[in-house]
Parts: C-alpha cells; structure tokens; sequence
C-alpha cells in the first residue's frame, strides 16, 4: 500500500485506453473509451461508436460533472454514484487509491478490490497500472479492461 501511496502523491496524467461492458437496468452497452485523469480533481472519458467517432465526452473539474451529449447514459452513474470525485473514482479505476479511508484489499502486485459504500471495485489481476477492472453496485455491472494506460 505504501507504494500505491507513493504513486498517488506523484501522480501525473494518465490515460487509458479501454474496452468498457457496462450492464444496467437490464441493458447492455459495449463501447471504447479513452479516460484522461488529469490530477485528483480533473478527468475526461471519451465513448467512441463502433465506427470510432465521439459517442460522449464526459468532464468533471471536482464534483462538477458537465457531458456532451448533454445527459450521461445511465452507465456512468457510478461515476455520481460513488461517494467519490469523479476523478478520484478514475484513479481508482486505475489502480491507485484515491484516499486512505477507503477500505482496499491490496497485495504485493497492486489493489485487488475496494469498497466505497454500495461500490464494489475489484482488479483482476491486483497489477498496477490495473489490467481488468469491475465494478457493481446492486445489479448493476461495468466491466473494464484497459488496453494501453500511458502517464
């Protein structure tokens, strides 16, 4: 945990290209997204077609959250959802935890899940930067995979 510490009292931006399964309300979407964590307060995330053009482009500058199109999917509740800024909710997503009074499951390769209240996030494998992540909250289910993360 010390090291994840360490990574995030050094973080710079990070980007990360993903394959995203997100299922909720008996609905599935299957997309790629590019997630930009800029610092603990700023991040993008850009959902592209299956042609590759610009679906939506979601921004948040701390608990400011401002999409185009103008409403988010539903997928991205967990975003609003999680107690979290959103762009603390990304740096979990890429394996480094956002604040110490979270409640992780960490060992020698990276996190191997976390808890924020009705959120539960698991790595599969514990890596850092993370591989696959999932994330569920009562029914609901993302499913991510990142393919490429450059900081």
């Amino acid at each position: 945990m010390t090291q994840l510490r360490a990574q995030r009292e050094n973080f710079r931006e990070t980007r990360s290209l993903m394959r995203v399964r997100a299922m909720t309300n008996q609905k599935t979407q299957s997309f790629r997204a590019q997630l930009v964590v800029r610092d603990a307060r700023t991040m993008e995330l850009i959902a592209y077609t299956p042609v590759g053009t610009t679906a939506l482009k979601l921004r948040a500058n701390g608990n400011d959250i401002s999409s185009d199109p103008p409403v988010a999917p539903e997928s991205f509740a967990f975003l609003r959802n999680a107690g979290l800024t959103p762009a603390e909710t990304a740096m979990l997503l890429l394996g480094i935890p956002p604040r110490d009074d979270l409640q992780y499951d960490v060992d020698a390769a990276g996190l191997r899940g976390a808890t924020i209240g009705d959120v539960t996030v698991t790595f599969d494998p514990p890596a850092f930067p993370a591989k696959r992540v999932l994330v569920t909250r009562g029914d609901d289910r993302v499913e991510i995979e990142h393919l490429e993360v450059v900081r």
